[in-house]
């Protein structure tokens, strides 16, 4: 059996679209998506849409329970920072995100970061191998995940961890390229091979206007755009950024204030801030 693999696409449409094109020459008997479809990205129903359409077996990630959540009205996701989750809510249907959580075949199996654990730091190797030293494998234990944006890999004891990569947001990789994976298992043997794609990213921006995710959330739009185009994680520093100045003004979350600030105050990779990058032709 061959499956194709990719994770944490996270509505990046232009991305995706390349990807599953490139995929298609090896043939893969079936495709899997690790989780995080959507967020963060500017084209969650597109991005349904053609995973639906490719017959992709999408599996739940941390940022499908995000959004779940915020359409619930969950409070712990009522800061400006969470606007994102909010733009997504407003779009979809708890039916289109609601996918399993795990996936076994043949003696792999697939989620997003751990079976029992959305966000587990597969991204951070010395945080996650004391973790994962601390757990029981009795058997032999192939996990293939998500959820760290660059590929990485464990092996201990028992137990072997392949996280593929983000598809649609890197976090430190080549601008204009997204990773996948293929799987192939035969008579209980595995053999996984990672690989990467080009895709033209100069229609991102043009992207984010047009889906009103720019209108919507400027600055997180802002953020996730310019990632997405050079592969390089915004996010957490701002994010960081943000904290430390909610929590200087004793905020219990992040006001609206406290994000625009800090968009003033952020060191643009272009050195535009949010409001000259949308209005600029």
């Amino acid at each position: 059996m061959r499956i194709g693999l990719i994770a944490d696409v996270h509505s990046n449409i232009l991305a995706l679209e390349a990807v599953l094109s490139e995929m298609k020459r090896h043939a893969p008997d079936r495709i899997i998506s690790l989780g995080d479809q959507i967020n963060l990205g500017p084209c969650p129903k597109e991005t349904l849409a053609l995973l639906s359409e490719e017959n992709v077996t999408c599996l739940h990630g941390n940022h499908e329970r995000y959004v779940l959540a915020a359409m619930d009205n969950d409070p712990n996701y009522a800061g400006a920072n969470f606007a994102s989750l909010r733009y997504n809510a407003s779009l979809l249907t708890k039916e289109e995100i609601t996918f399993p959580w795990t996936l076994e075949i043949e003696g792999v199996t697939f989620c997003h970061a751990m079976p029992d654990n959305d966000r587990f730091p597969v991204f951070e190797t010395r945080e996650a191998m004391p973790l994962l030293r601390g757990m029981r494998f009795d058997t032999p234990t192939h996990i293939i995940c998500g959820h760290g944006h660059n590929p990485t890999h464990y092996s201990m004891g028992n137990l072997s961890i392949d996280s593929i990569g983000s598809a649609g947001c890197m976090d430190d990789g080549v601008p204009g390229t997204t990773p996948y994976a293929i799987l192939d298992i035969e008579h209980g043997e595995t053999g996984l091979r990672p690989y990467y794609t080009s895709y033209d990213t100069g229609p991102m921006r043009e992207r984010f206007l047009k889906s009103g995710m720019a209108e919507y959330c400027p600055i997180m739009a802002h953020i996730i755009c310019l990632q997405m185009m050079h592969n390089k994680d915004y996010l957490l520093r701002f994010v960081r950024q943000a904290c430390a100045l909610a929590d200087e003004r004793g905020e219990q979350t992040i006001s609206t204030q406290t994000w625009s600030d800090v968009d003033n105050a952020f060191p643009w990779p272009d050195g535009i801030s949010t409001a000259e990058f949308w209005r600029k032709r």
